[in-house]
């Protein structure tokens, strides 16, 4: 029965296991966005053609493919689906919700962008200043930028980088989740009057959606389907951790290299996503029930979640990725070694920086973390 909610309602309550569960799954899953992005060694063997059992480099690569496509698939959408669910159950009136939003997600959509240009701006004049020989001019400099590039910078509708006018990436790219959360909290009132009124029509449609793979207008389908997914959760007070309590591991494991074979087969890691959810869900009751000391580990690794996952994008990947590359000639051991290793790493510096901001300034760690 759907559970009804009122303005003089502010704080309804959210079951203490799920809300300690998602706290939990928060760092893991930024940590697996970072995995997910780290996939330069993979990236030639995903294309048509080559993801077959009668490739070689397949088989070389099976254990980056696996976990890539098994595991790394479910952070965004578990994300969307968490923050629909909370935004659904604390049923904030309007006017404080978009105050809330305008800290919590629309000033880091801004400043990132704007300090990451900003120290491409000082290292491009650095560089012109000190080796202007070196510098070179693939990528239109910063002072070419029309009005759309400056636009597609901070929201990702037009790209810089000319003849994609298809790709809808902001200039740091993981940030255009940040822009849909934020669009989809803006229509979440609507959402959830549409999921009230009819709440059948509207799931078969956005089944339709997902299932053909469709781009609604304005937002990317995982923002669309998967925060829609999160409202009728808290809608209709769905425990999606209790459903995936009820899934035996040994099931699990069988799915999964089951619908991993049908991913090579059909190229479509859609299959796993279900899967790949499930599986986070259910091990969010592991770190819940280990002991309360691991718990507030993860807790305190909660906080800095935002801050990994967009600072890791902010250049931090690709300097990452080119001392190594660098240093090590690229094999399939090296590219395990890389893919395996250099993620962790990645997180470990990204981390150890917004832990020393929140120290050093803790104001601008909290703007740039959206409080």
């Amino acid at each position: 029965m759907e559970k009804e909610f009122t303005s003089e309602s502010l704080t309804p309550i959210i079951e203490e296991s799920i809300s300690k569960r998602m706290t939990a799954l928060r760092y893991v899953l930024a940590f697996l966005v970072v995995m997910f992005h780290n996939n330069k060694t993979l990236l030639f063997v995903v294309q048509p053609g080559a993801l077959s059992f009668s490739n070689p480099e397949f088989w070389l690569h099976l254990p980056q493919l696996f976990f890539q496509y098994v595991f790394t698939v479910a952070p965004v959408p578990l994300f969307f689906i968490f923050s629909a669910y909370l935004t659904g159950k604390k049923n904030h009136p309007y006017k404080i919700l978009l105050k809330k939003k305008f800290f919590s997600l629309f000033l880091p959509l801004i400043l990132w962008p704007a300090l990451v240009i900003g120290i491409r701006i000082l290292a491009k004049m650095a560089l012109i200043l000190l080796f202007p020989d070196k510098v070179t001019h693939e990528l239109p400099f910063v002072s070419e930028w029309s009005v759309r590039d400056w636009f597609s910078a901070f929201f990702g509708y037009y790209h810089p980088e000319y003849n994609k006018p298809d790709l809808c990436e902001p200039f740091i790219l993981p940030l255009y989740f940040i822009r849909d959360l934020l669009i989809m909290d803006i229509l979440s009132p609507l959402i959830k009057k549409i999921i009230k009124v009819c709440p059948i029509p509207y799931a078969i449609l956005l089944a339709a959606i997902y299932a053909l793979g469709m781009r609604p207008a304005i937002v990317c389908v995982n923002a669309l389907v998967f925060y829609s997914l999160g409202l009728y959760f808290a809608l209709y007070d769905f425990d999606f951790f209790a459903f995936a309590d009820k899934v035996k591991w040994k099931h699990i494991i069988f799915f999964a290299f089951l619908l991993f074979y049908i991913f090579v087969r059909s190229l479509k890691p859609e299959y796993l996503l279900l899967l790949s959810c499930i599986t986070f869900l259910k091990f969010s009751k592991i770190i819940l029930e280990s002991s309360e000391r691991t718990f507030n580990f993860f807790k305190y690794l909660s906080s800095y979640s935002f801050f990994l996952y967009a600072v890791h994008d902010a250049y931090l990947l690709m300097i990452f990725t080119k001392i190594w590359f660098k240093m090590i000639p690229s094999t399939f051991i090296s590219d395990l070694l890389e893919y395996f290793i250099l993620a962790p790493i990645l997180c470990f510096v990204g981390t150890f920086i917004g832990i020393a901001l929140k120290k050093i300034a803790p104001k601008i760690f909290y703007i740039l973390n959206g409080r």
